[in-house]
């Protein structure tokens, strides 16, 4: 029998819903990220290199949205949602898990105007 995962954190998302797509803010961020998800109204991405807190994923990414470019940051105004999704795997141990987001990298996100979600997934079953 094998023993459950212990909880970590996973990953920021950024999600965008936009009705004209955003090519150019893509391509401004371009190598940083990669793009999990992109349709005309819908793109989903993360930062290339794995961050080691939720913290940093948000700081990293709040930095790269900060030094676009006007015609990106155009783009990044008229998404209609801009979501900063933070993953966390649930796991049996430890018994407790606490990941913290400053009040200044908070500040940054409300100033861009992103949302901060967590998605916490499910503990895995154990195998027999």
């Amino acid at each position: 029998m094998t023993t459950l995962a212990e909880t970590t954190f996973l990953n920021v998302d950024l999600i965008l819903r936009s009705q004209a797509g955003v090519p150019k803010l893509l391509a401004a961020l371009g190598e940083s990220i990669i793009i999990l998800t992109d349709e005309t109204d819908f793109v989903s991405l993360e930062l290339a290199e794995q961050p080691a807190s939720p913290e940093e994923a948000v700081d990293q990414l709040a930095s790269l949205i900060d030094a676009l470019p006007a015609e990106a940051r155009e783009e990044w105004a008229q998404c209609k949602a801009r979501t900063l999704d933070i993953g966390i795997q649930s796991g049996a141990s430890p018994h407790e898990a606490s990941y913290r987001l400053s009040a200044a990298v908070l500040a940054r996100a409300a100033r861009l105007g992103a949302d901060v979600v967590f998605t916490v997934y499910a503990c895995p079953a154990p195998s027999p």
